[in-house]
């Protein structure tokens, strides 16, 4: 049977949808993808296990091609892992402290069974270098310990200290997370939940070796239908409306949220965008992004970001409830009715 067929035969064993020499879905409760990759000499399957949200620790830990002289900058504690694997990561002690006696164990199991294991921010990935003995059974047992992987690692990095550009704001976020009963995490660094009813979240992501960002998101209760898009204006966007693209005026008197915005609906909602934009929406939306990040509305909620792990603890808690505090006013707006606007 050829190899491709073997991974359909597996998917379909899995459960999960396959097509275009690609498989993916839900295994064991985990989003796990299957991919055939040829070279010159042979066809390659990779089983890959995907993280949400991906770790922020930079972390990579592959097979190490030479292993004489050479020191990892990470250590697990397993001299088995660390002799045979090359792993790295942002700060040294932090990866470390994610392999935990279960992920240690875990993944000397595997490469015994003599899985090519690589972990990753995103997750995890086995594969066979050598094409041997990859058959139906070995993709189904390769695709549930993807899962497993997964499973131990999100087990592992809930232990974990928050990036250290990031630890005032995890002060910061924890207090708040404690008040209003948001669940708290520290990798990624973030805060989730519900605030009078409403679902928001905050969330930090690693964009560079020790360099995070924060994005920030409202949701409204009910989608707004009016395939509303806010966002701030660029060069591009101005030449656009000069030849006659789509920028609607919201209120002929603030020229300020006139300038920074570009706001755009369906043609036969126009009418009702005014009134969700009233003042107080307006001036929220602005602060927001002054002071913030860019801010961003469509018709499932609000987004600010990506605000830089530069912005103040403080700042980013009053990001969040002047977040709240704009959802629910267009929330409310909605409900009232709408009034009328003109084109710009």
């Amino acid at each position: 049977m050829r190899l491709w067929d073997q991974v359909e035969a597996a998917a379909a064993t899995l459960g999960i949808a396959a097509g275009g020499y690609k498989a993916g879905g839900l295994v064991d409760g985990r989003r796990v993808s299957l991919m055939l990759s040829r070279t010159d000499q042979q066809a390659l399957i990779q089983v890959h296990g995907w993280l949400e949200p991906p770790l922020d620790l930079g972390l990579d830990m592959r097979r190490r091609e030479v292993v004489l002289g050479f020191a990892n900058k990470v250590a697990t504690g397993s001299d088995d892992l660390d002799s045979e694997f090359s792993i790295t990561g942002d700060e040294a002690s932090r990866s470390g402290a994610l392999f935990t006696v279960a992920l240690r164990e875990h993944l000397i199991a595997l490469d015994r069974a003599s899985y090519d294991v690589r972990i990753h921010d995103d997750g995890c990935t086995l594969s066979d270098p050598y094409g041997l003995g990859i058959d139906e059974a070995w993709i189904v047992r390769a695709a549930h310990r993807a899962a497993q992987t997964l499973d131990l690692l999100d087990d592992a990095r809930a232990g974990l200290r928050a990036a250290a550009p990031l630890a005032r704001h995890a002060d910061a976020l924890c207090a708040l997370a404690a008040a209003l009963g948001l669940a708290f995490t520290t990798t990624p660094l973030s805060v989730a939940g519900r605030i009078e009813g409403r679902p928001i979240e905050l969330r930090s992501a690693r964009a560079a070796p020790r360099r995070h960002q924060f994005t920030a998101r409202a949701s409204f209760e009910t989608e707004l239908g009016l395939d509303l898009a806010v966002r701030r204006e660029g060069l591009l966007d101005s030449l656009r409306t000069m030849l006659g693209g789509q920028d609607l005026l919201v209120d002929d008197d603030d020229e300020a949220f006139d300038r920074r915005f570009l706001v755009r609906g369906a043609p036969t909602q126009t009418g009702r965008v005014p009134a969700l934009l009233d003042a107080g929406v307006r001036a929220a939306l602005l602060a927001l992004d002054e002071r913030a990040g860019p801010v961003a509305i469509d018709d499932r909620g609000v987004t600010v970001g990506p605000m830089a792990s530069s912005v103040a603890p403080e700042t980013v808690v009053w990001a969040i409830d002047t977040l709240d505090e704009a959802r629910a006013r267009i929330e409310r707006n909605l409900l009232r009715g709408s009034g009328g606007g003109p084109y710009r």
